[in-house]
């Protein structure tokens, strides 16, 4: 009995759509695996591996990287202290000491990171565990610890105007500004983290407070977007968070 054209049709269709529905099923399944695969969603800090740290530092809610356009030339030796700190002698690691107008332009990527968060405290104490720097670090208690403010840490290759400008000068070009209230933060204050040398920048750390001078959260709750917004030379650093996405194994997560 030979089948008529519109019948097939309807058995193809039915048929499609059953495979559609299977494929949507899966594909769905592939992204909830893979949320669930988060190491910050329950794995013990202990046994995060080198794997675990890259995902957390490169693609978690509380990394971020942009890139803005190198207005500025190279750090040269002129930038530097005249004396000497901890004994070293003068000079610039790594080829850093070089001018060229040719160095200027072209983009720069920044990773901006929620340093105050458990999940970036774990893995940072947790990489210093893996590579030997510090075998003793009780992990889950240092992410553990209670933080007063909220702490962003940027960090370039290139942290040349860091060095040419001092904490103050960053503290007054920052701003935490949560989407909901509008409002911009000014940090409280700024720490910059040096190369052994104490030299070099290596890492600017923005402190901002967690409650406004009303008493409220600076991140009210139900809040879907923050942004850190930081004047660099030329060019303004700007990237957002989403705090109803930075939950870990205990909780929200800031």
């Amino acid at each position: 009995m030979q089948i008529g054209l519109n019948k097939r049709t309807v058995i193809f269709r039915n048929i499609s759509a059953g495979m559609f529905r299977l494929l949507a099923g899966a594909m769905v399944f592939v992204v909830l695996a893979a949320a669930s695969d988060a190491p910050w969603r329950g794995k013990p800090y202990d046994q995060w591996t080198d794997k675990d740290l890259e995902r957390v530092f490169t693609d978690s809610p509380w990394t971020r990287t942009t890139s803005i356009i190198r207005t500025w030339l190279p750090i040269t030796s002129k930038d530097l202290p005249d004396e000497p700190i901890a004994g070293r002698a003068r000079g610039l690691p790594g080829g850093l000491d070089r001018s060229a107008e040719t160095s200027a332009g072209g983009e720069l990527n920044f990773n901006i990171y929620w340093a105050s968060s458990r999940v970036i405290r774990a893995a940072s104490a947790r990489r210093a565990v893996l590579h030997g720097q510090k075998k003793d670090v009780d992990v889950a208690k240092y992410a553990a610890e209670p933080q007063s403010e909220i702490q962003i840490l940027i960090q370039s290759q290139d942290m040349t105007p860091f060095v040419r400008n001092d904490e103050k000068f960053f503290q007054a070009n920052a701003f935490l500004q949560p989407h909901k209230s509008k409002q911009m933060i000014s940090p409280t204050h700024v720490h910059y983290g040096r190369d052994a040398t104490g030299r070099l920048v290596t890492g600017a750390i923005f402190f901002f407070p967690k409650k406004t001078v009303s008493g409220d959260p600076v991140v009210a709750g139900d809040e879907k977007d923050v942004e850190f917004i930081c004047k660099i030379e030329g060019s303004t650093l700007r990237v957002g968070f989403e705090p109803n996405k930075m939950i870990d194994q205990n909780g929200p997560d800031l």
